[in-house]
């Protein structure tokens, strides 16, 4: 995967999260003005005086119907809200999850690659370090030595351009 893509994975994978933060502040707001309405119907019905509702014929859902009706019509679309913002907030964070999942695989296979570059050129080093021995005994073979190194760094090299697993 090229830098830039990496990048816009990135990038995407912030803007996820921004999303759902946003989605969960709605519903945090909504989930405050269900509980808001639970509050005021609680306080309708506790309003009467318990020896009035003993004595009352008239009771307070009867006195406050409207007013009830309208606070329970409020509570159930401010409930509707909340299930549908969770479903959005579901989807994206399936979404963000696989993101997140795409993106350490990446981390991963780049260290991999990174790891086995390194490998690779302590091996090279260390035949330099062998074939150095040959330049003053066998001038031929330090040569052959020294061709089959550069052969190797320049497919290391390659190897590494194309983002391959070396």
């Amino acid at each position: 995967m090229k830098k830039e893509d990496y990048q816009a994975l990135q990038e995407m994978l912030k803007e996820f999260r921004e999303e759902a933060a946003e989605l969960q502040a709605r519903i945090e707001k909504y989930e405050e003005r269900v509980k808001e309405a639970e509050l005021y119907l609680k306080a309708i019905q506790d309003s009467e005086p318990e020896d009035r509702k003993v004595f009352s014929p008239r009771r307070v859902e009867v006195l406050y119907k409207e007013e009830i009706g309208r606070i329970k019509e409020q509570k159930a679309l401010h409930e509707e809200q909340i299930r549908q913002l969770c479903g959005e907030r579901d989807v994206i964070g399936r979404r963000i999850s696989r993101l997140e999942t795409v993106c350490r695989h990446q981390r991963d296979r780049a260290r991999s690659r990174r790891d086995a570059s390194l490998m690779d050129l302590e091996k090279i080093i260390g035949r330099i370090e062998s074939s150095s021995g040959y330049i003053d005994r066998n001038p031929v073979q330090a040569r052959q030595e020294l061709a089959i190194i550069a052969k190797s760094l320049r497919e290391l090299v390659d190897r590494m351009r194309e983002g391959e697993k070396p």
